[in-house]
């Protein structure tokens, strides 16, 4: 069964029950930007240099589109600004300077920033990419007040598995989903993925007995939202 993000399980919930889902799904989000975001500024400086690339390729239509040119040396990433600042706190000064602190070049392009990098950054990148999607599905399983029993994904973040209490199990978990969507979507185009060809599937199963309760991807959500 296809993610029904407005699906409602038929039983009546107070205000406060959708507030509670909407902060978890804000932490899975939370968990996975400020984690790239922090990963971007914090890797070490290579010895060697960066030197001159290729210009940066336009804008995608896309809000979440990131552009990876492969060079000789260096790699670009281009990421959209409103993934990495969603409440535009920082001014174009502070994201070039934070990177530059750390041995990268950065480029502010309209909505789009430009990460110039070495390719051993990039792969500590990734890396860390990775252990800030084992975060954020360390906090969903600790947290009590949902029936998140384990989340299982693979190396190249396409696949999550969550697995649930049936018997707490509501519809509105299923929105957790976006946070684990945007994980993969970031990771797989870092890795060079062409933007048509990501994907994420999420499925939430039966801790007990692996029935698949829920699924969904990041297509889907794209095409849903009319992406």
């Amino acid at each position: 069964m296809s993610l029904a993000l407005s699906r409602i399980d038929g039983v009546g919930r107070p205000t406060r029950f959708w507030g509670e889902h909407i902060v978890k799904i804000r932490g899975v989000l939370g968990a996975c930007i400020v984690g790239t975001a922090l990963v971007l500024s914090g890797c070490a400086g290579g010895g060697e240099n960066l030197g001159s690339s290729t210009s940066a390729s336009s804008t995608s239509a896309s809000p979440a589109a990131i552009e990876v040119e492969e060079q000789l040396v260096t790699v670009d990433v281009r990421i959209a600004r409103s993934l990495l600042d969603q409440s535009g706190a920082l001014t174009d000064e502070q994201i070039v300077a934070g990177a530059s602190e750390n041995g990268i070049a950065a480029v502010v392009d309209g909505d789009s920033v430009v990460y110039t990098m070495t390719k051993p950054q990039r792969d500590e990148m990734l890396a860390s990419m990775r252990s800030s999607a084992q975060d954020a599905a360390d906090e969903v399983i600790a947290d009590e007040s949902n029936s998140v029993t384990a989340v299982e994904f693979n190396d190249s973040l396409t696949s999550f598995r969550v697995s649930v209490d049936p018997a707490r199990y509501g519809a509105l978990e299923s929105l957790l989903a976006l946070g684990f969507y945007i994980q993969g979507a970031l990771y797989q185009q870092f890795s060079s993925v062409a933007p048509d060809d990501i994907d994420v599937i999420v499925e939430f199963v039966d801790d007990v007995s692996g029935e698949v309760l829920d699924t969904g991807s990041y297509q889907e959500m794209r095409d849903n939202l009319g992406q």
